[in-house]
């Protein structure tokens, strides 16, 4: 019967630290997720710091998603909001979210840590091509975000010793007092002010739970729709001039110099306007001009195929955008018409 109780207690104790060591999991790990669904197409802002400072994030809700993070799980679980007017920042001044018996976790603990996310954004995807990397400093955000959390539990039930008349060995870390206060037993300070020293050596740690995500932030998060000899498209014309007209495409500038040529021919010839003589370095002259691109992309957002219409021959003739139907097999409306509504464009949930 002797045995049996330490080893009843213990089990309660194991149980706790491997419920909190999945708190902690959690914690990283819906973080680092909530990134792939911002907008990174949207410009960067100012936000405040928790010091009461500012900065500009990396890119759009970088801080943002981190900081909401730390409030949901200020109490190291999603199902409590122990945030809030009146607790304090971060749960500090509150803790009825602690209401374990044998061990508590706390991110006060020392080695403990809130959750926090870093950006790796030079060296992931980089490549030794100036033209890629061109591009990638122009419209890239984000990259490699790597995000950790680690949580220390403290000893409430378990005695430091079991049956000291017989064995001096320590089964246990300090027991703490519930009465002095979570939080202050996590931090080593007393209630009267006075503090504790050493109070790392009664904090089982948790692992450091390291999660890292890779965002693909090039893509564009909203329809493009540009028409022909227009610029915009929420970054679509952008985009493809950047790479067309860009100093390291060699096709470009060999173009370029053929094309004012052959422009400045004409004119000398009598065969075009002066006034459309293409100047060196100056898009913008009147008319079409090869080297500065016309793009035009319509959005397909009724399942019908993208149609566009065209003034010709006294009347609209509409026609497709893309390869929607190409007259023979289709197949890009047949693949639109296969395509289930799971994950994969599965028919059935969880089935490829």
């Amino acid at each position: 019967m002797l045995v049996i109780i330490p080893v009843f207690l213990y089990s309660l104790f194991l149980f706790d630290l491997l419920r909190h060591m999945l708190d902690a999991q959690e914690t990283s790990l819906t973080t680092a997720w909530d990134y792939t669904v911002l907008d990174y197409e949207k410009e960067p802002e100012s936000v405040a710091t928790e010091d009461g400072g500012t900065t500009t994030e990396a890119f759009s809700g970088f801080e943002m998603a981190q900081a909401y993070s730390r409030y949901m799980y200020c109490d190291h679980e999603s199902g409590l909001d122990s945030y809030g007017p009146g607790k304090g920042p971060e749960c500090q001044d509150d803790e009825s979210h602690h209401t374990d018996v044998v061990a508590h976790a706390c991110w006060l603990n020392v080695g403990g840590q809130q959750v926090y996310c870093s950006l790796d954004a030079d060296d992931v995807g980089a490549y030794d091509d100036p033209l890629h990397q061109s591009y990638r400093s122009t419209f890239g955000r984000g990259g490699l975000i790597r995000c950790s959390a680690r949580l220390g539990v403290q000893n409430y039930l378990l005695p430091e010793q079991f049956l000291p008349e017989f064995s001096r060995v320590r089964l246990a870390k300090e027991k703490q007092e519930r009465a002095n206060g979570v939080h202050n037993n996590a931090t080593g300070k007393f209630s009267d002010g006075g503090t504790q020293a050493g109070k790392g050596e009664d904090v089982y740690l948790l692992p450091e739970e390291k999660i890292a995500i890779l965002t693909d932030t090039w893509a564009l998060t909203e329809h493009a729709d540009v028409r022909p000899g227009t610029a915009g498209g929420r970054g679509m014309h952008e985009r493809v001039t950047q790479l067309y007209q860009n100093p390291d495409n060699s096709g470009f500038t060999d173009m370029s110099s053929a094309s004012e040529r052959l422009v400045s021919q004409a004119i000398s010839s009598g065969l075009l306007n002066p006034g459309l003589r293409l100047e060196p370095q100056s898009y913008k002259t009147p008319g079409d001009d090869p080297r500065n691109p016309s793009l035009a992309i319509k959005p397909d957002q009724s399942g019908d195929g993208a149609v566009e219409e065209v003034e010709q021959q006294g009347g609209r003739q509409g026609y497709f955008s893309n390869e929607w139907q190409d007259w023979e097999n289709n197949n890009n409306q047949r693949s639109y018409e296969a395509r289930g509504n799971w994950y994969l464009g599965c028919a059935r949930a969880e089935s490829c």
